[in-house]
């Protein structure tokens, strides 16, 4: 599958986009108001280039023009997906201390006490390990900050 790259640059209030990659003659120009309408714009611009319907054209990849931004930026996104694997694994370990210290009898509210987190938050920790399909993440349930200052798991 081709692969066609975007690069966006800012000016005005508009987003101004080059398109190019594979079958194009050249890199085409074209602007959005949203960056969040590029994608749809490049393909459709793509695809009337090439005489072919906007499903067929591949990848799209978009970039920033301004290549400092477009570094930190990639830099950025390299972190949180780091971060969001931390978060995957501290989740699946909390979830087996949970189990193991119930099944040598601890409470759940002394469960809560060890690993810093409501005992409501680990009878749903529980229930997650029973149930695999109670782990899908529910939209606006995050963690908040308890009085404490220690962060707490909103179950």
């Amino acid at each position: 599958m081709n692969t066609y790259r975007v690069t966006a640059s800012r000016d005005e209030g508009w987003w101004g986009l080059v398109v190019g990659g594979p079958g194009l003659k050249r890199d085409y120009h074209t602007q959005v108001k949203r960056l969040d309408h590029a994608e749809a714009m490049a393909r459709d611009l793509i695809a009337l280039m090439l005489e072919i319907d906007g499903p067929e054209v591949g990848d799209i990849e978009i970039t920033l023009a301004d290549a400092e931004l477009a570094e930190e930026l990639a830099v950025t996104q390299q972190a949180r997906e780091t971060a969001e694997r931390q978060r995957e694994e501290a989740g699946r370990r909390t979830r087996q201390i949970a189990q193991r210290m119930r099944t040598r009898g601890y409470s759940q509210r002394d469960i809560g006490i060890l690993l810093g987190i409501s005992h409501q938050a680990v009878g749903k920790l529980l229930s997650e390990k029973a149930n695999p399909l109670a782990r899908g993440k529910v939209p606006g349930k995050k963690a908040i900050p308890s009085a404490n200052g220690k962060r707490r798991i909103n179950a």
